[in-house]
């Protein structure tokens, strides 16, 4: 009930989060300062629902990793499987409907078909100087479309701001966990170059939920990243990177296996160069190269050393997965008066190779009998997706428009030899691929008066099937424990949505509403594969299911909040956040003693994994004469009861959190960060938290969680 009458009350009172002008830019926001470089251009478009968030705001606190700092936004989400790397939902897309790049197009494929590896946990929060978000198909300059994006801005550009030596640490501390992190980097700046060498630890423990029950959630990362630029010419810039991070003994309790070793490499290299007195005003191209190495076993498991039923022996699993990613993209722009154009080109080829080994070991009679079975889960699978686009902005008074334009071609091939044919129906045939896409965008925005602005956002956009949906086989990778396989014949998804938006902005006042509805086309999801043509392979899984395309899905909601000052020195806000998701028609399996035995045909049916209603108020102070920032901030999550009926989805109950922190600059080179998240101990998990593995009990979310950060720029 206090969920109930607390969202009510904040639908009618207010609208979308604003975090404090230090904490987030708006997309007019052009330049974000740092200690010696500068970083510019937010390419988010205005008329639409896009922000950036500066990265130097990650430090008031210890962030285990990038979605957990993204899950304090409005709207996004995100799904825990264990301590580590949440993995985000924004409006209720996920997986490949979020394009995840670094840089200008920087392109990661993660190793685990479970995913306990998303794109995001490759890359350390203490490397980022931005993030770009956009809730929508409006972004095309960057590799193939998707429903929504993010961008992770590392690289800085070399501008001569400050001259000379800069060393940064950041030291943090967790309670609950027991966690230990720090970060140290140092750059040095001159007139023609820089460079820039970083490096970091984390060690985490267990977390206690609010009911003092220890989750098996501990894991170890380590990071490495150095950059070099060079300033070519008067107006020219040359930018080297690399960035290693490596993970250790990951533990996720909600999947069958457990991350022994990931190891991530990022290369890349970008040129940029303006021209004075030229049709062309700015040239800029870059390569990338990433690969991933990825193992997993179930060794932190009782089944693998001791018998634990359902198994009558011990039972240990390993897999190894490889993949890589190469591509480049080059882009030339055009800037004359209120008018400006570019025009670019990108091509980008993904690898990925990797096997399961199951060995079952027995002893009968004294005599020991080991089965070992080695499963091949993708068998040097590869897409190449090669994309031409153009794009333009005109400012004229006050409107301002922005039309994109974008084609792919899309081909993808795996040397796996598996087929699945059962009454001349072909079922999986890994024969190659190509696809043909088209995406465009158009957005607008109108200021009648200062202060005042208008948007409206259009678009279609296409996204290729990827490497699980095409080719995983056999093997439980969703929250509904089916086994799941490839399907080479898919449709690319495509995307038709619709964003209006309204912003108000005074001396001490700040509205903004953002209404949205999409409609989904091809939709990729799981259908169920008849068990006379395929049995599953994983204990317990009830049946197997295949990705296929359903034909329509609808995605609708807002994003709305308010801001106000209400001294010089004090702030309050106010968000809500809200995305309602149906299919028009879909099927449903039908179950008899725990397996599938067939499907039947619902309507209006719920999508699977969709966030509830969410709002959250803040309230915070600056005593400027002793520099202390003090701020308390309440999220309230209203019960999730539109859940879907394929999916045997369930209902999950509301929560209400209290966090409490404070930061203080007692000298302009040191920062102290400290306070409580779950103020009031509750023990609760969010809707998208997956089940522990084998049994019907949630993953809950941490308990109280005192929390210090130590932050040194010299």
């Amino acid at each position: 009930m206090r969920i109930r009458i607390l969202t009510t009350l904040i639908l009618f009172t207010g609208i979308r989060m604003l975090i404090s002008p230090d904490a987030k830019s708006q997309v007019s926001d052009s330049i974000v300062q740092l200690p010696v470089l500068e970083i510019t251009e937010s390419r988010v478009p205005a008329g639409i629902p896009g922000y950036t968030i500066d990265g130097l705001s990650f430090n008031r606190e210890p962030a285990r990793d990038l979605g957990e700092i993204l899950r304090r936004e409005m709207n996004i989400s995100g799904i825990r499987r264990g301590g580590y790397a949440i993995d985000p939902v924004i409006r209720g897309y996920r997986y490949s409907q979020i394009s995840i790049l670094l840089d200008d197009g920087i392109f990661i494929e993660p190793g685990c078909p479970n995913r306990m590896d998303p794109v995001m946990a490759h890359i350390e929060p203490e490397l980022i100087r931005r993030i770009e978000i956009t809730k929508g198909p409006y972004i095309l300059r960057y590799g193939p479309s998707a429903a929504a994006s993010i961008r992770l801005i590392t690289a800085p550009k070399p501008s001569i701001l400050k001259k000379g030596f800069n060393l940064n640490t950041v030291t943090g501390y967790d309670a609950n966990r027991n966690g230990f992190m720090q970060h140290i980097g140092l750059q040095h700046s001159g007139d023609k170059s820089f460079y820039r060498i970083s490096g970091g630890f984390k060690n985490y423990g267990n977390y206690r939920d609010g009911n003092g029950t220890e989750w098996k959630s501990a894991f170890q990362k380590r990071d490495i990243a150095a950059d070099v630029g060079f300033n070519t010419g008067k107006s020219g810039i040359l930018l080297f990177s690399y960035k290693g991070s490596f993970g250790r003994d990951v533990l996720f309790p909600a999947l069958p296996m457990d991350e022994i070793a990931d190891n991530t490499h990022i290369i890349s290299a970008g040129l940029e160069t303006s021209f004075r007195n030229s049709p062309i005003t700015k040239l800029s191209a870059s390569l990338f190269h990433t690969r991933v190495y990825h193992m997993m076993d179930n060794s932190f498991r009782p089944q693998y050393s001791a018998i634990t039923p359902p198994y009558t022996g011990l039972m240990q699993a390993t897999a190894e997965v490889n993949t890589s990613a190469t591509g480049g993209r080059a882009e030339l722009s055009q800037s004359t008066g209120d008018v400006s154009r570019f025009l670019g080109i990108d091509l980008r080829s993904v690898h990925k190779d990797g096997n399961r080994n199951v060995r079952m070991i027995m002893t009968m009679d004294g005599q020991e009998f080991i089965s070992e079975k080695d499963i091949n889960l993708w068998q040097n699978a590869t897409i190449v997706n090669a994309g031409l686009y153009s794009g333009a902005t005109v400012k004229s008074g006050p409107f301002e428009f922005t039309t994109l334009l974008r084609a792919d071609i899309n081909h993808s091939s795996s040397e796996d030899t598996l087929v699945v044919q059962k009454d001349g129906v072909v079922w999986f045939d890994p024969e190659p691929r190509l696809r043909l896409m088209i995406s465009a965008a158009i957005t607008a925005a109108y200021s009648p008066v200062p202060g005042m602005s208008f948007g409206i956002g259009l678009a279609r956009s296409s996204r290729a099937p990827d490497m699980q949906e095409q080719y995983i086989k056999f093997l439980a990778t969703g929250f509904d424990r089916y086994d799941y396989l490839g399907n080479p014949d898919l449709k690319p998804e495509t995307s038709h949505q619709l964003d209006l938006t309204f912003n108000r902005t005074g001396k001490r006042l700040r509205l903004d509403i953002n209404l949205f509805a999409s409609t989904i086309r091809n939709f990729i999801s799981g259908t169920l594969v008849p068990p006379s043509v395929a049995r599953p392979l994983s204990m317990g899984a009830p049946g197997v299911k295949q990705f296929n395309n359903i034909k329509r899905a609808v995605l609708t909601g807002f994003e709305t909040g308010v801001s106000a000052r209400f001294t010089d020195n004090g702030r309050i806000s106010l968000g809500v956040g809200y995305t309602y998701g149906y299919f028009p028609e879909t099927e449903k399996t039908v179950q008899n003693n725990g397996q599938a035995t067939g499907t039947i045909i619902i309507k209006n049916d719920a999508i699977a994994e969709i966030p509830a209603l969410e709002s959250e108020l803040e309230i915070g102070y600056l005593f400027r004469k002793i520099k202390l920032r003090p701020e308390v901030s309440i999220r309230a999550v209203a019960a999730q009861s539109h859940v879907s009926l394929a999916f045997d989805e369930e209902e999950t109950p509301g929560y209400i959190l209290t966090d409490i922190a404070a930061s203080w600059t007692p000298v302009k080179f040191l920062t102290f960060s400290a306070g409580i998240n779950n103020l009031l101990d509750k023990a609760y998990y969010d809707h998208l938290n997956r089940k522990i593995l084998g049994s019907t009990e949630r993953l809950y979310e941490p308990g109280r969680t005192f929390f210090a950060n130590l932050k040194l720029n010299f």
